[in-house]
């Protein structure tokens, strides 16, 4: 499959974006400025004068205002997009100038209708093109180039590529539509797409994105340019999945774990292909599910980003997470022990009765009674203990003991409990509990989507020693 890329229009667009540029529309004069890229979102540098500044100064977040490149292009930035900062030193003369900025979040070429549809190609900021050690990819060619990494997926309403753009020392990470759709479309597609790379590879790309729209396939003509900021990229501490064994053994060894260096072995021939690449059709079918379930979408971001928060809250966000999961996960037929009609029938009719007999002679008084008819209904509702149980035997995985354990121990995470006496010993048992409930939500997300590798047991990779004295698997 021969896949080539025309960029050298992105290219152009990103390589001069930052630039002197003039700016329009705004409470003061028009005047010039310089555009740059700080942190995630844009910065306007320019100056005022202290008449100026006294007279603007309260002003904050801005209505609607242009910005003019060199090439005399309008772009707009929307109402309430804009902020101005500065210093203002009020022993100065009237006109001594003064330094000031605007931060943007959104700029766009002003010929854009956000209700319109385009073809779009978002360029995201990565350090390296991370997916290509774990997922199998495709090649394609840009001018004399070749290079790897990109992969199709084909979404309901037509195909997503995403793929590695290198521009001079910079790498970025191009999500491109094949099809036109609107920019809210979009925006859902890049992030299922980058929460699927984080599940894979625990990196959420996000941060900021070079827009590229037009009415045209190969994106060289009539080009409808602009900038967005986004959410800070996720950057997850613990792998769930991984190809390179090599690197399980050597973490392995240096925490002990001697028995579970054995599953990487065939008696003393390494197993080093122990766990293949995730196939493109794989990827694609994770990247389906959490395009099609806002909920699993939700619980997939919140376990990736648990783990960049403090130990003290690690467990209850995976808590929350897995309870998400399940939820979604729920089947409603699993919901109740007996059908409708036998419920009303044989069970809740009798005890109605009871509460009514109990409430005429007096011995309850009618609130109590009002209270225990409301909760009948729970009787016959499957425990929070099962609800969370059957997903995993639904899709053929045994929960272990200390597995059952963890979860249910989940509520003292969420009601705010320390688990163990000491430091030492909380510590061991809030990580361990942590990274089970990670590895389980994981689990279940991998499942559900079909892929049924192996997924990495951190717990034994980091050498706990709740994991490591019941012998668990390094790979499950």
């Amino acid at each position: 499959m021969c896949i080539k890329k025309d960029l050298s229009s992105t290219f152009d667009f990103i390589s001069n974006f930052q630039q002197n540029i003039k700016l329009s529309r705004l409470p003061f004069t028009d005047r010039n400025a310089q555009l740059s890229i700080n942190d995630r979102e844009l910065r306007l540098d320019f100056q005022l004068t202290t008449e100026e500044a006294l007279k603007d100064y309260s002003l904050g977040i801005l209505n609607q205002f242009y910005v003019i490149n060199n090439n005399g292009e309008k772009y707009v930035v929307p109402d309430q997009n804009g902020v101005l900062n500065g210093t203002l030193n009020l022993g100065g003369s009237n006109t001594e100038l003064q330094n000031y900025h605007i931060r943007i979040s959104q700029l766009m070429n002003e010929k854009w209708n956000e209700k319109e549809v385009y073809y779009y190609r978002f360029i995201l900021p990565i350090e390296k093109d991370f997916w290509i050690r774990d997922i199998n990819t495709l090649a394609y060619y840009t001018g004399k180039k070749w290079y790897l990494g990109l992969i199709p997926i084909k979404f309901p309403e037509g195909e997503i590529q995403m793929y590695p753009v290198h521009i001079g020392e910079q790498i970025y990470l191009a999500i491109e539509s094949e099809m036109k759709c609107t920019y809210e479309m979009m925006q859902r597609y890049i992030y299922s797409i980058s929460l699927s790379l984080g599940l894979v590879t625990s990196t959420v790309p996000f941060d900021y994105a070079y827009i590229i729209a037009t009415g045209t396939e190969n994106f060289t003509n009539d080009l409808i340019c602009g900038f967005t900021q986004m959410r800070p990229t996720i950057k997850g501490q613990y792998q769930f999945f991984t190809t390179n064994m090599y690197s399980i053994e050597d973490c392995l060894k240096r925490n002990h774990a001697d028995y579970a260096i054995k599953q990487l072995y065939d008696g003393k021939t390494f197993k080093a292909h122990l766990q293949n690449w995730i196939q493109i059709d794989e990827f694609e079918k994770i990247v389906l599910m959490l395009y099609g379930n806002e909920d699993l979408a939700r619980a997939t971001l919140i376990l990736l980003e648990s783990s960049t928060m403090s130990l003290d809250y690690q467990g209850a966000m995976c808590a929350v997470a897995l309870e998400t999961i399940c939820t979604a996960l729920e089947d409603s037929k699993d919901k109740f022990y007996l059908s409708n009609d036998i419920w009303k029938t044989n069970v809740k009719t009798p005890f109605e009765e009871l509460i009514n007999s109990l409430r005429k002679e007096g011995i309850i008084t009618e609130d109590h009674a009002v209270n225990m008819r409301n909760k009948l209904n729970s009787f016959n509702t499957a425990s929070n203990k099962d609800k969370l149980s059957l997903p995993f035997s639904q899709r053929k995985y045994t929960l272990s003991k200390q597995e059952k354990g963890v979860i249910d121990s989940r509520n003292r995470f969420l009601h705010g409990h320390i688990l163990g006496h000491c430091f030492e010993e909380s510590y061991q048992e809030i990580m361990y509990a942590s990274l089970e409930l990670q590895k389980l939500c994981a689990l279940l997300l991998f499942r559900e989507s079909g892929f049924y590798g192996l997924i990495v047991n951190n717990a034994v990779l980091m050498g706990l020693k709740k994991a490591i004295s019941a012998e668990e698997p390094v790979l499950i």
